[in-house]
C-alpha cells in the first residue's frame, strides 16, 4: 500500500509528510478503524459505522457529525479523502479518534492498494502458534478495543518467525483468531469458527460469511472451540476480515491444505459485496 499525499485533520487537509500530533494527542485515548473503498463504495460502511457508535459510546463521547444521517457525514469525509490523493480504483482509509478535553478530534487517511477488489490470495500463507501470551475473555475481547494489544504483540515477533500469520491462544488453550481476522476451519461439508465466548475477535464480516456458508450448503459450528489437533485435520483454514475479504492458509505445522472450498466462499463473497 502507499499512503496518500494528504491526511484529513479535523476537516482540513495536511501534507502527510507535514502532519505530526502534540503531546497532549499522545496521551490521549483513542482508537482507530479501517475503511475498505473499491471505486466509489464502501463495503461494510453501515456495519463500520455501528462499530464506531459503539465504540465512541464506550469512550462517552458522542460524535453526531459523523455518526447521525447514517453516516453521511463521516461518508463525505471519506470521500474527499480519497479524491484529494486521487484514489479512484482501491484503497483503504485510516479513521482515527482522539479524545482531548472533552473534545473529539479525528484524523483520516487513504492508502492505495494494488487491487480494486476483493481478490483471493494466490500464493497461500504459512501460519503458527503464538504461545507468548494468551488471550483472555473479557468484555471487550470480542472488538478490536479488547485484542489489539495482543495483536500487535504477536506481530512482533513475526520479525523472527518464518510464517506469515500467528495463531492466537486464550486461556483454554483453545486458538481465537489471527490478528485482525476471523478463522474458519473446512471439513468437508462442514465449517467450524470461534465465538466471542471464547474470547475471539468477531469482525464485522461475521454475518455475510454465515449467510455465504449456508448458501454454499455448508453446515456452520462454533461453540467447540478450535484445537491445534483440529486445525491439523482440517481440509481448508480460512482467513476472513473486512479489509482483505477472504485469504486461505496453505501451511500449519507441515500440513499442507487445499482452497477448493475456500474458492467457491471468494467467489460468492464477491457477488455479495458488488450487489
Amino acid at each position: 500500500m502507499s499512503k496518500g499525499k494528504y491526511i484529513l485533520v479535523d476537516g482540513t487537509f495536511v501534507p502527510t509528510e507535514e502532519y505530526r500530533i502534540s503531546l497532549p494527542e499522545s496521551e490521549a485515548f483513542h482508537f482507530s478503524e479501517k475503511i475498505r473503498a473499491i471505486r466509489s463504495s464502501f463495503p461494510f460502511f453501515k456495519d463500520t459505522l455501528e462499530l464506531i457508535k459503539l465504540k465512541l459510546l464506550i469512550y462517552n463521547h458522542p460524535f453526531p457529525e459523523f455518526t447521525d444521517n447514517n453516516g453521511a457525514g463521516l461518508k463525505r469525509q471519506l470521500e474527499r479523502t480519497l479524491t484529494k490523493n486521487k484514489h479512484f480504483m482501491g484503497a483503504v482509509l485510516d479513521l482515527t479518534f482522539r479524545f482531548t478535553d472533552e473534545t473529539v478530534h479525528f484524523t483520516i487517511l487513504s492508502s492505495k492498494l494494488e487491487t480494486i477488489g476483493f481478490e483471493l490470495n494466490e500464493k497461500g500463507l504459512y501460519a503458527g502458534i503464538f504461545d507468548k501470551i494468551q488471550k483472555s475473555v473479557s468484555t471487550l475481547s470480542s472488538l478490536s478495543l479488547g485484542s489489539e494489544i495482543y495483536w500487535n504483540i504477536a506481530r512482533s515477533h513475526l520479525r523472527n518467525a518464518s510464517v506469515d500469520h500467528f495463531f492466537l491462544i486464550n486461556t483454554l488453550d483453545q486458538i481465537s483468531e489471527i490478528p485482525g481476522s476471523n478463522i474458519y476451519l473446512i471439513k468437508g461439508s462442514s465449517v467450524r469458527g470461534v465465538c466471542s465466548d471464547q474470547g475471539a475477535y468477531i469482525d464485522i464480516t461475521q454475518p455475510l460469511m454465515l449467510d455465504i456458508f449456508e448458501e454454499l450448503n455448508l453446515e456452520y459450528s462454533e461453540f467447540e472451540g478450535i484445537t491445534v489437533t483440529d486445525v491439523q485435520e482440517a481440509d481448508e483454514v480460512l482467513l476472513v476480515n473486512a479489509i482483505e475479504g477472504t485469504q486461505w492458509i496453505i501451511g500449519f505445522e507441515g500440513k499442507r491444505f487445499f482452497n477448493n472450498t475456500i474458492r467457491k466462499i471468494n467467489e460468492v463473497f464477491k457477488q455479495r459485496i458488488a450487489n
